[in-house]
C-alpha cells in the first residue's frame, strides 16, 4: 500500500481529502493481508531493453530489458509520456507511466527487436535472450494500441509462414514503414556463436496478412558476424548501414556497411568514411536524420569495460551520391555513459531521447535515466544534453502536501557540477498512482517567480498546509560556506498560480549560519525549532532555536534561542528527529561529529518555548537498539506515539550503509517506556543516506527520496515507498 501524507492539516481543500481518503482506505483493503514491503516509483534500472517512438503523441514507449546485477530480466511496458514537448522547454520534465496491457506477455526478455507502424499503431518485437545468459528465442510479437489511444494494449503473438531466423539476441534490425517490412541482422543465439544472416519479414505488423520469414541471400562480401551493432534504414533508397558491433573472440569492430536494394537482389558495401573514426564499440545506438542522410551514434562499450560518452555524426550515411564522413559532436553539458541503453529520435525537434544502460560506474550498474540531445544532426551549433527528472542529489529538503497529492523537492547536492542546487521539484499524483510495485513517475520541474535563494544543501525546509508555504533555513553553498538565511516559497504546490520566492528577515538575534541541523514545524503554533548541526569549520552545535511567525504571514518572524534545563545531547549534525505538537516535545536521534554516528535518543518539553521551561531527558529505551549511525531518516506515527526510523550510514566515512528499518514505540516518553523494534519487510529495501522522508500517519506509508546511494556513495533520485510502516498490522 503506498499512501504519502505528511500532514493531515488540510483546510483548502475538504473534497479533495475525501477522495484521497478513499483512494487510500481502497489501498488499505486491498493489501490489509500483504506484509511490510518496499516498493519502488518507475521502472527499474536495466539494459538491452528496446523503444519506439510514437511521434502522434510524442511518447517514448519501452519494453522489457534486464537488470544484470541481479540476472533479473523484464517484460513490463511504460511509456514516457510528452518526452519530446517536455525536453525542448525550460523544465526538464519527466512523466513514466506503467501500460497496462492485456492478452497473454511475452515471456521476460531483452536484446530484442523492437519496430514500430504509426499507421496500425502496432509495436513488434521479435526474439531476444530470455533468461541469463539464455536462452535465446526467435518468436515474433504485436502490441496493438501500442500509444493507449486506440483502445487498451493488447499482446498478440504471431505465427509468421516460411522459415523462421534461428533464435538470436543482440541483433541489428530496421523497419520498412512504408512496404511494412523489418529486416534483421546478425545477433548471437546466447550459446556464444554470432551472426551475419539478414532475414526479412514482411507483413511484419500482422495487421493485413500473415507475417512471412524469408532469408535474404545478399551479393558481396558479408560483415564479419557480430551482435550489439547498430542499423539505421533509408527507406527511399532501400538502403541500410551497420555500424560496429562485437564478435567471436573478443574482436570490436568500428566499421560501416551498406545493404543496398533490400527489397530487391541486396548487396553487401564496406565504406570507406573520411574523418576519424569513433573506437570499436558494441551496445551503442544509433538513429537517423533520414532528411539529412545522417546517423548519430551515442555511446556503447570498448572491450568489455570502458563504457563511453561520445556522440558522432556519420554524414551521407547511405553512401548513395556522396562519400560518408565521420564528425564527432562536442555537445555542452556533461554526456552520460551508456552502453546496451535505447534510444530514439524526432526528426521534428531534432532531438535524441536514451533510456537506460550500463553506466560508468566501477561496478556493472545498470540505469534507469532519460536524457536528452538537442540539436542532434550537428547542423546546428548548440547541441546540448539535460536530464529528464531530478538531477541525483542528498542533503536536500522534500515534503508532502496532501490537498494536490504531491511530494515537493528544494535543492540538495549533487556528485558533480554545480554540487549546490536550488531547483524546484513535484512528483504529483504519488498516492493516486502509487497501488502497484512499479509505478508511475511524474516529475514536474517548478520554475518559481522571484530571486531564488542561493543553491543549497544541509539546509532545513518546512511546509505550512494551512498557508501552503515552504520554509528553507540555512544549509550551505559549500562544505566552508554556511547560511542562516530564510526563504519563503509562497504557493508551494502550485495550486494557485505560479509559486515565488520571498526573502524573509527576521527578527532577534540570527542562529549561527549552520548547515546539517534538524528542524520541526509546530503548526499550532507557526514555529520552527531548530536544533544542532555544523557551521561549517568543524565546530557541531548543540543549541536550540524556535523561529515565531515562521511562515512569515503573522508578522516579522523572531528568533529566539532557548536555555533549557538538563543535560543536553553532545554536539552534532546529522541527527533527526519528530515533534509531538499535542505534548510539545521535540524527540532527537542519532547524528555524528564528523566519525561515527550516535545511538541515543534525546527529548526537550516544552520544546517550542511556550508551557514551561524547556528540558532535554535522555532516553533509555529496552530492546535491542539499532546500530549507531548517521544521515538516517525517522518519521512520527503521533496516533500510536511511533517514531519510525530508516537508513543511514554508520560512519561519516561511508564504511557501511543501513537499509534498515526500526520503531521506537513512546519515543516522546510518555504513556509507557520507549522500546525498540526492528521490522521485518519484504521487497528491495534502498541502501541510503542523507536522503528525505515523508510520511502519512493516516495511511501508514514511508515515502524515501534521494540520498547517497550504495553505488559508490553517489546520489540518487528514486521514489521507494515503505508499506504499513510502524509496524502493526
Amino acid at each position: 500500500m503506498l499512501c504519502p501524507f505528511r500532514s493531515l492539516h488540510l483546510t483548502r481543500s475538504n473534497s479533495l481529502y475525501t477522495a484521497l481518503l478513499l483512494v487510500c482506505f481502497s489501498m488499505l483493503l486491498a493489501s490489509s493481508a500483504s506484509a511490510q514491503k518496499w516498493n519502488r516509483y518507475g521502472p527499474g534500472t536495466r539494459s538491452q531493453a528496446s523503444s519506439i517512438y510514437d511521434p502522434s503523441t510524442k511518447q517514448m514507449i519501452m519494453f522489457g530489458g534486464q537488470h544484470a546485477p541481479t540476472n533479473v530480466d523484464f517484460h513490463d511496458v511504460w511509456a514516457v509520456k510528452n518526452v519530446i514537448e517536455s525536453s525542448a522547454s525550460t523544465a526538464n520534465n519527466l512523466n513514466w507511466v506503467s501500460v497496462t496491457t492485456a492478452g497473454t506477455v511475452p515471456s521476460v526478455r531483452f536484446g530484442h527487436s523492437a519496430a514500430y507502424n504509426p499507421t496500425s499503431n502496432r509495436m513488434i518485437i521479435f526474439g531476444g535472450g530470455t533468461g541469463f545468459p539464455g536462452p535465446c528465442a526467435n518468436d515474433l510479437w504485436v502490441l496493438t494500441n501500442t500509444n493507449s489511444v486506440g483502445g487498451t494494449p493488447t499482446w498478440i503473438k504471431l505465427s509468421p509462414t516460411g522459415t523462421l531466423p534461428p533464435v538470436r539476441e543482440g541483433h541489428a534490425s530496421v523497419y520498412d514503414a512504408a512496404t511494412n517490412t523489418m529486416i534483421v541482422f546478425g545477433g548471437t543465439d546466447c550459446a556464444g556463436n554470432f551472426y551475419n544472416d539478414v532475414w526479412i519479414l514482411s507483413n511484419a505488423d500482422g495487421s493485413v496478412a500473415t507475417p512471412k520469414w524469408t532469408q535474404s541471400k545478399p551479393v558481396g562480401t558479408a560483415p564479419a558476424a557480430r551482435s550489439q551493432s547498430t542499423a539505421i534504414y533509408d527507406s527511399t533508397k532501400r538502403v541500410m548501414t551497420v555500424f560496429g558491433g562485437a564478435g567471436a573472440a573478443r574482436a570490436v569492430f568500428n566499421d560501416v556497411w551498406t545493404l543496398a536494394n533490400v527489397n530487391g537482389t541486396p548487396t553487401w558495401t564496406q565504406l570507406a568514411p573520411t574523418g576519424t573514426a569513433p573506437n570499436p564499440r558494441s551496445g551503442h545506438t544509433a538513429v537517423f536524420d533520414s532528411a539529412n542522410n545522417r546517423m548519430i551514434i551515442h555511446g556503447g562499450v570498448v572491450g568489455s569495460t570502458a563504457v563511453q560518452n561520445d556522440t558522432w555524426i556519420l554524414s551521407d550515411a547511405n553512401g548513395v551520391g556522396a562519400s560518408p564522413a565521420w564528425t564527432q559532436l562536442s555537445p555542452t553539458d556533461p554526456a552520460p555513459y551508456r552502453s546496451s541503453h535505447t534510444a530514439i529520435y524526432d526528426p521534428t525537434a531534432n532531438e535524441m531521447v536514451i533510456f537506460g544502460g550500463d553506466s560508468q560506474l566501477p561496478k556493472t550498474f545498470t540505469d534507469d535515466h532519460v536524457f536528452v540531445l538537442t540539436k542532434v544532426n550537428g547542423l546546428q551549433s548548440g547541441a546540448a544534453w539535460s536530464q529528464d527528472g531530478p538531477a541525483p542529489r542528498s542533503h536536500q529538503s522534500a515534503v508532502y502536501d496532501a490537498v494536490t497529492d504531491q511530494l515537493i523537492v528544494f535543492g540538495g547536492q549533487t556528485s558533480g557540477t554545480p554540487g549546490a542546487l536550488n531547483d524546484v521539484w513535484s512528483a504529483p499524483s504519488i498516492v493516486a498512482s502509487g497501488q502497484v510495485s512499479q509505478v508511475s513517475t511524474n516529475w514536474m520541474q517548478v520554475l518559481p517567480a522571484g530571486t531564488a535563494p542561493a543553491a543549497r544543501f544541509g539546509h532545513s525546509g518546512l511546509y505550512d498546509s494551512s498557508s501552503n508555504r515552504l520554509i528553507v533555513f540555512g544549509g550551505a553553498t559549500s562544505s566552508t560556506n554556511c547560511l542562516h538565511d530564510l526563504w519563503i516559497l509562497d504557493d508551494a504546490n502550485s495550486a494557485h498560480g505560479t509559486p515565488d520566492w520571498i526573502s524573509l528577515t527576521a527578527s532577534g538575534t540570527l542562529p549561527t549560519p549552520r548547515m546539517n541541523q534538524t528542524a520541526v514545524y509546530d503548526p499550532a503554533q507557526n514555529t520552527m525549532i531548530v536544533f544542532g548541526g555544523t557551521n561549517c569549520s568543524s565546530g557541531y552545535l548543540s543549541d536550540v532555536w524556535v523561529l515565531s511567525n515562521a511562515n512569515g504571514e503573522g508578522g516579522t518572524p523572531t528568533w529566539t534561542q532557548l536555555s533549557p534545563a538538563g543535560t543536553p545531547p553532545t554536539a552534532r549534525e546529522n541527527s533527526s528527529s519528530i515533534y509531538d505538537p499535542v505534548n510539545n516535545v521535540l524527540t532527537i536521534y542519532a547524528g555524528d561529529t564528523g566519525s561515527s554516528g550516535f545511538a541515543d535518543v534525546w527529548t526537550l518539553s516544552n520544546a517550542n518555548g511556550q508551557g514551561g521551561t524547556p528540558v532535554w531527558t535522555l532516553l533509555a529505551p529496552t530492546g535491542t537498539a539499532p546500530n549507531g549511525r548517521t544521515g538516517q531518516s525517522t518519521v512520527y506515527d503521533a496516533t500510536n506515539n511511533r517514531m519510525i526510523m530508516y537508513g543511514g550510514i554508520n560512519a561519516i566515512n561511508g564504511t557501511r550503509f543501513l537499509y534498515d528499518s526500526w520503531v521506537l514505540t513512546f519515543p516522546n516518553g510518555i504513556g509507557g517506556t520507549p522500546a525498540w523494534t526492528a521490522e521485518k519487510v519484504t521487497g528491495t529495501a534502498p541502501e541510503r543516506f542523507f536522503h528525505s522522508t515523508v510520511y502519512s500517519s493516516a495511511f501508514n506509508c514511508l515515502v524515501v527520496f534521494g540520498g547517497d546511494s550504495q553505488i559508490e556513495s553517489l546520489p540518487d533520485d528514486h521514489i521507494f515507498i515503505l508499506s504499513k510502516a510502524n509496524g502493526q498490522k
